[in-house]
């Protein structure tokens, strides 16, 4: 039987990083240079697909899950090994 992987949508997953990192769409949206609507509809997809929530949003603010915390460190060691490999 063949498995299916799991989506891994490079931009939506830096952008869950970024979002984590700052713990705020608004200004997850502006390091990345996009509209913080784009960075709500990309972490709305990766929860939708990995069936789970990353962040309680509140009115001024989200907060990280566990499942988002876990994913978090994952991420930023992943991102940081990338940037210093690079430079």
């Amino acid at each position: 039987m063949r498995r299916t992987p799991r989506k891994l949508p490079l931009t939506a997953l830096r952008t869950f990083e970024v979002a984590a990192r700052r713990l705020s769409f608004k200004d997850a949206a502006e390091e990345l240079c996009v509209s913080a609507t784009t960075v709500s509809n990309q972490i709305r997809e990766l929860e939708r697909d990995w069936r789970c929530k990353l962040f309680i949003r509140k009115t001024r603010a989200v907060v990280l899950t566990d499942e988002g915390r876990s994913l978090s460190r994952v991420l930023s060691k992943a991102f940081d090994d990338i940037r210093a490999e690079v430079e």
